[in-house]
């Protein structure tokens, strides 16, 4: 009896650590950049084609893209979903690991359920287009 009540307890405890949790999987299809210059912003290069994982993870406050290099972001501020030009936005001001402060955006294209996510850093954009696969 006693053993069936700690087993029961820590399932329990297993599954409201997870249910708390959120944690998020794309997979990245493509890549596209933007740099400034001259204090103007070029247009985006062409996609290219990646096979790249990106999450998002709440409890840990961190979204980590596994390209070939790995690029972390720690998030210290929410914002709130915004809704422009049929699209949702969520925004989070975040710490890349070289310590600059940057701009990551998951935008949600209402008409067709694409994804797409921004690093948006002071001198580049970086945009992903991706799908949510958890």
């Amino acid at each position: 009896m006693k053993k069936s009540i700690i087993i029961v307890f820590l399932f329990s405890i297993l599954f409201t650590s997870k249910a708390f949790s959120q944690n998020y999987r794309f997979e990245i299809s493509e890549v596209a950049m933007s740099v400034k210059q001259d204090g103007k912003w070029s247009p985006f290069t062409p996609f290219r084609e990646a096979k790249i994982v990106a999450t998002l993870n709440s409890k840990k406050n961190l979204i980590a893209i596994y390209s070939e290099l790995v690029q972390f972001y720690r998030i210290y501020e929410y914002n709130d979903k915004v809704s422009v030009d049929g699209k949702d936005i969520v925004g989070f001001n975040c710490i890349d690991q070289d310590g600059e402060k940057c701009r990551v955006e998951i935008h949600t294209r209402k008409s067709n359920n694409t994804n797409q996510l921004y690093v948006r850093h002071q001198g580049r954009i970086l945009v992903y287009n991706m799908k949510y696969t958890k």
